[in-house]
């Protein structure tokens, strides 16, 4: 927030460049500098009102947040990956309040979310497009900013939820306590359902539609509790004709994949076709790694017949050293793969975990066991426990997700059973369950304080 002032300083002191832009729907249209979006000239012309959306789009494609390309932070904080990084905090849990990519986190999170204020107070105030396509860019942005915050606030807990430009304001501005933030996400969710129809606005569904909108909210409606709600958006997920499981393993990250519901595509500025940031994150051809592997406590979680264990990691060896890696993305330079944000299969998952804490234990068990057996797995028994079945649905997901947007963190901390990390994490301690506020913005704005418990 520290950079809010400096933004919107340079913002209102330049012009707008004369730009030749590219009438595509890609997310990789020619863009905006951040420092023009708040500029009233950037809302009175169709094409550069997209080119500040498709920034809008990079921006989150490029965060680290849970779902970034950060080398996969959060598998590191918990016990998916093992860390060959110097001086990594995020594995030995030795974070502190200065460090770097706590800040990093923290003020590219709200710098974007400026933008988003930006746009929508922009978009408000202008009358190029007509209602309806007004209608569904802001319900677009909406639902970037409340899933923005629907992160942050299980990284840190109570947050200020800014919705202005107000430089003054935002600096200023107190935390708002943690079931608040879910109830403003919900809004800005219910904004933007409102405004987004079920149609993709480009096939390769880069840009968010109803049903990725309805995930979310669901996601949140297990935060709040609210069983009910989070099995019924779920399950219009998978009642959409738009959507399959794959009954091919090889096929579910795969560009065109039938479960995906929204994917980013890795594609530069230049239109120059790349890997997924994924791929460069997790693979390695020769040992011993120099960057990270997958933990022996995940690889340990699989079945031997476990599809996913056989298609979806791969074990390299030199006859001393074996070390495994998370083969999802990138079995070669150049394959047709986006990097996806949410899938069919986390519908199915939510609905499990919306029954078990109906007391429907049964009928949760029998909605995992679809997923289950399409990975080469026996069905689960229906007479399971529910304390038992929570412990078998949160390895289930580790052995779904693992490595797919901070998924073991949130889905232990949603389950109260961070706790189990430590059995293997020797430094994790309780206050781990939240990543401690930047200092540096504790002493920018003292309505921040007090810090998070245990910094």
């Amino acid at each position: 927030m520290n950079n809010l002032y400096n933004l919107l300083k340079k913002g209102i002191g330049l012009l707008v460049l004369s730009l030749c832009l590219i009438a595509c729907e890609e997310l990789v249209e020619i863009e905006l500098p951040d420092n023009q979006l708040n500029t009233p000239a950037v809302f009175s012309d169709k094409h550069t009102i997209n080119a500040a959306l498709s920034n809008l789009y990079s921006n989150f494609r490029d965060a680290p947040l849970p779902m970034g390309g950060n080398s996969g932070g959060l598998s590191r904080y918990t016990d998916e990956l093992e860390s060959f990084f110097t001086d990594d905090y995020f594995y030995t849990n030795s974070i502190t309040t200065s460090d770097p990519t706590i800040s990093q986190l923290w003020g590219s999170s709200y710098s974007n979310i400026y933008h988003i204020n930006a746009f929508i107070e922009g978009l408000q105030a202008s009358n190029v497009l007509d209602e309806n396509e007004k209608k569904v860019l802001l319900g677009e942005v909406h639902f970037l900013r409340g899933l923005y915050y629907h992160y942050l606030t299980q990284l840190f807990g109570d947050i200020p939820y800014i919705t202005t430009t107000d430089y003054k304001l935002n600096s200023r501005m107190g935390k708002t306590p943690y079931l608040e933030v879910l109830d403003l996400v919900e809004k800005d969710l219910k904004t933007a359902l409102e405004s987004i129809d079920n149609i993709y606005r480009h096939q390769d569904r880069i840009y968010p539609n109803k049903a990725v909108v309805e995930l979310v909210l669901a996601k949140n409606y297990l935060l709040q509790k609210r069983f009910d709600l989070a099995e019924q958006y779920a399950q219009n997920i998978m009642d959409n004709p738009l959507y399959a499981l794959e009954t091919d393993l090889n096929k579910v990250f795969k560009r065109s994949a039938h479960s995906t519901l929204w994917q980013r595509s890795p594609y530069d500025i230049n239109l120059t076709e790349s890997n997924t940031v994924e791929a460069a994150d997790y693979i390695f051809t020769t040992l011993p790694p120099t960057r990270i592997a997958l933990s022996n406590s995940l690889m340990h979680a699989f079945e031997l017949n476990d599809l996913r264990l056989q298609l979806w990691t791969k074990t390299l060896t030199d006859g001393e050293l074996t070390y495994s890696h998370a083969y999802k993305y990138g079995k070669s330079f150049g394959e047709i793969e986006y990097s996806i944000v949410f899938r069919l299969e986390e519908a199915y998952f939510i609905k499990a975990e919306a029954l078990t804490y109906q007391e429907k234990v049964a009928d949760a068990v029998n909605v995992l066991n679809e997923i289950r057996t399409k990975r080469g797995l026996i069905s689960l028994p229906t007479a399971l426990s529910k304390t038992d079945f929570i412990t078998e649905l949160l390895t289930e997901y580790q052995r779904e997700f693992f490595t797919e947007g901070g998924h073991r963190f949130l889905d232990l901390k949603r389950n109260n059973r961070l706790q189990n990390l430590e059995t293997v994490k020797p430094n994790w301690e309780a206050k781990h369950d939240l990543l401690p506020i930047p200092e540096s913005e504790l002493l920018l704005n003292e309505n921040l304080k007090p810090q998070n418990y245990g910094y």
